[in-house]
């Protein structure tokens, strides 16, 4: 299973955006990509630049998940931002920073004054204010307040700039819905996020949704629709070769059938699981019961 931090989605923007000028060659960057944060963190005395240097620093720090020394990196970095979207950058990394490192309120603040910033430059940054909204919906989902959450996602898709933002908004909606109790709403948009998805790409992502709309199902009283979309996406995983998630939707099929009361099938389910996840050494799978 891939697994990524939750500063990675904004990795790809940073090489797109022609009007950043972070020098993302830098050995600091260099050494983060290669997975040695630590050398990364003393490398940065090598840096004359003092926003690559200390943005650089920011993001090594938490990739250690060393939260307070990465979020005081990103608010120096912003000291030396030379253009309005590095100092956008530094905020929303900041934000990012504080939400990780159990600053809820703080982060929602920061997510918002950089949002204020972004709108100063009247569509010209329509990017970076798709990014704050994103993250203000992730940030106001965390602190339950779920008409908020549902307000970010909403706008979010509405600037989105491709089919992965607006699956990513998709994705959050389904889980404010879910928030207010709405179940219905939380499969509406779990659906359309999974075949936004699909059509991107990004399997992984897709598997998910296809699990989260089973437990939906399930809760809403369709056993028999949430066993379907497992069986689907146990074939789905043998054709597309992903082991893991052949060996996750088996076992989320021995949930099902438990739960509906065949004993006989959910047992053989979670025996086939098992023994994949065992063979492929994924230890989290092997916490399903």
């Amino acid at each position: 299973m891939k697994i990524e931090n939750t500063l990675s989605f904004i990795i790809i923007l940073l090489f797109s955006s022609n009007i950043y000028s972070y020098n993302s060659d830098n050995v600091c960057e260099e050494l983060i990509d290669n997975g040695d944060n630590v050398a990364a963190i003393k490398s940065v005395k090598k840096i004359t630049n003092q926003y690559d240097k200390n943005f650089c620093l920011g993001k090594a720090y938490f990739s250690e998940n060393m939260y307070q020394e990465s979020i005081k990196a990103f608010q120096e970095s912003e000291k030396y931002a030379n253009l309005p979207v590095n100092q956008m950058f530094s905020i929303l990394y900041k934000g990012i920073a504080e939400r990780d490192s159990g600053e809820i309120s703080t982060s929602s603040k920061t997510f918002t004054r950089g949002l204020e910033t972004a709108k100063l430059g009247n569509s010209k940054y329509l990017e970076m204010e798709h990014r704050f909204l994103y993250q203000l919906g992730k940030t106001t989902l965390a602190e339950e307040k779920f008409d908020d959450s549902v307000d970010y996602f909403s706008k979010s898709i509405v600037t989105s700039f491709n089919d992965d933002d607006r699956a990513d908004g998709y994705k959050g909606l389904s889980r404010a819905y879910y928030g207010k109790k709405k179940l219905a709403k939380s499969i509406e948009y779990a659906l359309k996020s999974s075949n936004m998805y699909l059509k991107t790409g990004d399997l992984n992502e897709y598997a998910d949704l296809q699990v989260i709309l089973s437990s939906y199902h399930l809760e809403d009283g369709s056993s028999n629709r949430a066993l379907r979309i497992l069986l689907k996406l146990e074939k789905f995983a043998v054709d597309n070769g992903s082991q893991y998630y052949e060996a996750r939707s088996l076992l989320e099929q021995s949930l099902v059938s438990k739960s509906i009361g065949d004993t006989s099938k959910s047992k053989e389910s979670y025996s086939k699981g098992i023994s994949i996840a065992n063979a492929i050494g994924a230890k989290d799978l092997l916490l399903i019961k």
